[in-house]
């Protein structure tokens, strides 16, 4: 099913409009700390919106951000027009599991669980080594991601965002992890206010059900990347990468682009 909020990018845009500032200087530590030259381009798979594409240009940094969905593709394009910051930025339509971008980047980033709609091993590889292709040597990856829950499954978040007299109230809750098909079924319900009126609506979401087992196998049948660091939530680095488990919350996944040119040949 065609998910309802994805062809409503305004009241998207605002559901998630939280403040980035602290995200962005988690992105600039990793940089200076992983990366061993200085990160000036940046590529964002699944861009949606362009929440980062507005923001990222005041850092100095020239982004290229693609996304499969023309609606909201045609929604950032026409935020980064208003916002005056065409120039750092560059926009495509791309599927995530053949994206073919020209350009040599120095980092990447998916953010909220994006890489979740690649179901099967074989798009997420695919994905990876497309992403890695784009990458320079030594580059990363940061691949933002929640993992299975050992215990229950938690009751969910809820929140609210407002602007230019638009109120978007959240409800985003699990509602089922089935291991042996590796998916996460989840449902987001949202309540719209604006001019007067009221709207809800339901949107449900199949995204993959990560395993830390799973996570390593697909990074090394990539062939382009090594896992250089897991960070929680709180973006602290995790020392037990062995298990890892949705209780820990979203995480942050630091690949890091191979010298693949100097592999052993298998």
């Amino acid at each position: 099913m065609a998910s309802r909020l994805y062809a409503l990018p305004e009241f998207y845009d605002i559901a998630f409009s939280w403040d980035l500032s602290e995200e962005i200087g988690f992105f600039k530590r990793s940089f200076k700390e992983h990366v061993p030259f200085p990160v000036r381009r940046i590529l964002e798979p699944a861009c949606g919106t362009g929440r980062f594409l507005r923001t990222l240009p005041a850092d100095g940094f020239r982004i290229t951000g693609y996304d499969i969905n023309p609606t909201i593709l045609r929604y950032a394009e026409d935020s980064l027009a208003a916002a005056r910051c065409e120039g750092s930025v560059r926009t495509l339509l791309a599927n995530m599991v053949s994206a073919d971008i020209p350009g040599e980047f120095d980092a990447a980033f998916i953010s909220i669980n994006s890489i979740g709609h690649l179901h099967s091993d074989e798009d997420i590889v695919s994905h990876l080594k497309a992403t890695g292709l784009s990458l320079r040597e030594g580059g990363i990856y940061i691949v933002h991601l929640n993992f299975a829950h050992e215990g229950g499954l938690p009751a969910g978040d809820c929140w609210t965002m407002e602007r230019d007299g638009v109120s978007v109230k959240t409800w985003w809750r699990i509602l089922s992890e089935d291991m042996e098909s590796r998916l996460s079924h989840q449902v987001g319900s949202f309540e719209v206010r604006r001019d007067g009126k009221v709207e809800r609506f339901d949107d449900r979401h199949t995204l993959r059900l990560w395993l830390s087992s799973d996570l390593q196998d697909l990074v090394h049948r990539s062939g382009q990347f090594e896992i250089a660091a897991i960070y929680g939530e709180e973006f602290e680095e995790l020392n037990d990468t062995e298990h890892l488990s949705g209780e820990l919350g979203n995480v942050y996944v630091i690949l890091q682009k191979l010298d693949v040119a100097n592999l052993p040949i298998p």
